[in-house]
C-alpha cells in the first residue's frame, strides 16, 4: 500500500482520544464520540457525505448487502456531528471569565 493512501484526507476537528490510538475502521474519527468538528470543516463533511452516498448507492445497485451498513452508520454519525458543529458555530465561545483564587478573594490591603 502506498504511503499517501495511509494519510488522513481531512482533519475534521479536535479529538479527545490519546495520540497513537489505532483506527479500528474506515472513518473512525467521524464515528468517534470524542470528536468535536470544527465549523470551518463543514464543506469537507459535505464532500464526505456525497462520497458515502455514492458508495451506498453502488452497494445497493450491486446487491452488496454487507456493504450498506458501514456507510449508513457513518452517515448517521456524520449528520449528527454536522448539526453539533452548526450549533457550536451559532452559539460561539462561552466567556468563562478569570478564575478567583480563594485565598485572595477577601484580601484587602490597609491604606
Amino acid at each position: 500500500m502506498e504511503l499517501a493512501a495511509l494519510k488522513r484526507r481531512v482533519e475534521p476537528g479536535s479529538c479527545g482520544r490519546p495520540y497513537g490510538t489505532p483506527w479500528t475502521h474506515e472513518h473512525a474519527c467521524i464515528r468517534c464520540p470524542m470528536l468535536s468538528i470544527k465549523p470551518k470543516m463543514l464543506p469537507q463533511l459535505a464532500e464526505l457525505e456525497e462520497d458515502l452516498l455514492a458508495r451506498r448507492k453502488r452497494a445497493v445497485a450491486e446487491d452488496w448487502r454487507g456493504e450498506i451498513d458501514g456507510p449508513d452508520l457513518t452517515l448517521t454519525f456524520l449528520r449528527s456531528k454536522r448539526e453539533q458543529a452548526r450549533r457550536f458555530a451559532r452559539s460561539g465561545p462561552v466567556p468563562l471569565g478569570l478564575p478567583v483564587v480563594p485565598h485572595q478573594k477577601h484580601h484587602v490591603t490597609p491604606g
